[in-house]
């Protein structure tokens, strides 16, 4: 037989749980100084639309489109404020999208309420159109903020990771970059992601380097 008054007090402490951080979001991201300026991308997510297996589109102020985030953990739903809330299982949360030029720099910065993000289980994975991949780890990670989560139901996080990447054995043209949560009981609250492409040669540099630039034509002699 069901103890209802416990059944009670349980849903009253989820309930709390999952309404109570709406509004945590990022707290002291990594803002990268090139974000938004021609050799990048900015892609982010503030609210989320499909709990599993669908695409979670593009959505925060000044974001990007063409990357879409995806939950493929089971027993996850969506919060009344838009959190993607990993109830029975661990949330196993994949991004993906494409690249336009050989990557430099990557940052990922992901916002959680309740249990812990797995800092083990990300990844970057980069990728060409003949099936050749390569899974990179962050070279740096950091915890940006760490707050106690109203009611004792575990932290409010924002991590930030970081890529720096020299050169790659192949063209690259898509990416897909990879977390998991510990355990359940993890509200999934805002997640960015900065991309910074090695700058294209301008064209008086590529004149330049050709030898164009810098030949006059000869006056005629009078």
């Amino acid at each position: 037989m069901f103890n209802v008054k416990l059944l009670c007090v349980a849903g009253l402490a989820l309930s709390s749980f999952i309404l109570a951080p709406a509004s945590a979001d990022f707290i002291n991201p990594i803002v990268p100084p090139w974000r938004g300026s021609p050799d990048s991308d900015f892609y982010g997510w503030e609210s989320f639309t499909s709990p599993f297996s669908g695409p979670n589109l593009t959505n925060y102020a000044g974001t990007e489109a063409n990357a879409a985030l995806f939950n493929f953990g089971p027993g996850a739903f969506i919060t009344s404020t838009g959190n993607l809330y990993g109830a029975s299982n661990p949330l196993s949360i994949s991004i993906y999208a494409g690249l336009t030029a050989q990557v430099n720099e990557v940052i990922l910065n992901v916002s959680t309420i309740g249990t812990i993000i797995n800092t083990n289980s990300v990844r970057l994975d980069i990728s060409d159109n003949n099936g050749n991949t390569i899974s990179i780890n962050p070279g740096f990670m950091e915890l940006r903020s760490d707050t106690a989560a109203p009611g004792g139901q575990g932290q409010i996080q924002t991590r930030a990771f970081r890529w720096m990447l020299q050169g790659l054995p192949f063209p690259a043209t898509r990416f897909e970059l990879g977390f998991n949560s510990q355990t359940n009981n993890i509200s999934l609250d805002a997640v960015s992601v900065d991309i910074r492409y090695v700058p294209m040669p301008g064209v008086f540099a590529i004149l330049a380097v050709s030898g164009i630039v810098g030949i006059r034509p000869r006056r005629r002699a009078r």
